[in-house]
């Protein structure tokens, strides 16, 4: 029985599916945990000085995982938590999967293929290859009217 689903989002409409899909699909008495994940580039941007190592900053980590918390808190509905990790997006998700104990992870994927697959990569796909826990893959598919009611605000 499932008690803990962490979905890992990234405010975008494919993370958004995911959250719907979890949502319709969960038991009652399962925990949904939305993770957003703050990567370093993130940080270096809010950098102005380029020589500070952007996992040092300690000002602009802490701007960036505060506005992450209020963006997952325009996502979040009654009875479900957030959590918000600095890092690389793939490692982070599972180990936090693996400290929280989630017993399945629900995420969203852009289908990407070929070179721009190749060059940039994917979480998505890494988890599902690396990570303990079995991963749920929601496509960019059509949701049926109640489920896109629901869906959370995105970029």
């Amino acid at each position: 029985m499932l008690k803990r689903i962490l979905v890992p989002v990234n405010f975008s409409t494919a993370s958004a599916r995911a959250v719907a899909v979890a949502r319709d699909f969960r038991p009652e008495t399962t925990t949904l945990r939305l993770l957003y994940v703050v990567g370093p580039s993130e940080i270096a941007q809010a950098t102005a000085d380029p020589s500070i190592n952007p996992m040092h900053a300690r000002d602009e980590r802490s701007k960036a995982e505060a506005a992450a918390r209020e963006k997952l808190n325009e996502w979040v509905r009654e009875g479900e938590e957030v959590a918000v990790e600095v890092g690389s997006a793939a490692e982070k998700v599972s180990a936090h999967a693996d400290q929280w104990g989630a017993d399945l992870i629900a995420m969203g994927t852009r289908g990407r293929s070929g070179l721009q697959q190749f060059l940039h990569g994917s979480a998505t796909e890494w988890l599902v290859r690396h990570a303990k826990q079995p991963v749920l893959v929601v496509h960019d598919v059509d949701l049926d009217p109640e489920q896109a009611a629901h869906l959370p605000p995105m970029d």
